[in-house]
């Protein structure tokens, strides 16, 4: 299992790429992902389990990229982080694992942190994801910020949901809005850009809230976390028109 998941760390990596080459308009945001990402696979090879208060003294290396390669308000906080104690630090991390949110700085760094220790927890859990079938983490609670759909053995045409901590999936109904469960076809709506048909938003009309839905039966190399945050125009225009996004992926959109 950590062979493929290390695998599958490295496939992340590449599609960035892909990706980088596809949306040039964005690609200083995705430089600055992926060199947080390889740091998220170094930290994923280095650990054996979900114990991140054990392993706290690695968010430094964190807060250095954040640094040397961020945004000026992302560079401010990293420093700001970087002076508190230990003990501080680790009440901040807590305070964000339990209220599930935070200033969007903050909650970037604190979600790249955590997404390998996470990660490994939820490797150990015995879940029955296609069973879930709720709007929140079966492993850390936090909510999703995309849904995909796939075909498996069990499921053909099967909707997911994608945590935005732990990136853990699990199985949704397909035609069902993901914050009010609303389920009318004439209050349900899909949109897309012509450039991009595998990505579509299904807004619900009831509740104003929308959600990205990655095809992979049109795409079956997309990775939905990071195909989300590169088609970040289709947010930008959802938010010009009023829509709520049901939760912001790692970057606050």
């Amino acid at each position: 299992m950590k062979l493929f998941r290390l695998r599958e760390r490295e496939y992340h990596l590449e599609r960035l790429t892909v990706l980088k080459r596809k949306h040039q308009e964005i690609s200083h945001i995705l430089d600055f992902l992926q060199s947080t990402m390889l740091f998220q696979k170094e930290l994923y090879e280095s650990i054996k389990d979900g114990d991140w208060k054990g392993q706290i003294k690695k968010i430094y290396h964190l807060f250095e990229l954040c640094e040397n390669g961020a945004s000026s308000l992302l560079q401010k906080k990293a420093q700001d982080l970087k002076s508190l104690d230990r003990d501080a630090l680790t009440y901040k991390l807590e305070k964000f694992l339990k209220e599930k949110d935070a200033p969007d700085e903050e909650r970037f760094i604190f979600i790249t942190f955590l997404n390998p220790f996470f990660s490994k927890i939820s490797e150990n859990m015995d879940l029955k994801k296609d069973q879930w079938l709720k709007n929140r983490c079966p492993v850390c609670g936090f909510k999703p910020c995309v849904s995909y759909i796939a075909d498996n053995e069990d499921v053909e045409g099967g909707r997911y949901l994608s945590c935005v901590l732990c990136n853990t999936q699990w199985l949704y109904n397909r035609t069902q809005c993901v914050r009010c469960a609303n389920n009318e076809d004439n209050t349900l709506e899909y949109y897309y850009d012509e450039r991009e048909k595998y990505v579509l938003l299904q807004v619900c009309k009831k509740c104003d809230t929308y959600i990205k839905v990655i095809d992979m039966r049109i795409d079956g190399l997309a990775v939905p976390h990071l195909d989300d945050i590169a088609t970040l125009s289709l947010d930008l225009w959802a938010k010009e028109r009023g829509f709520l996004k049901f939760e912001r992926n790692i970057i606050g959109l």
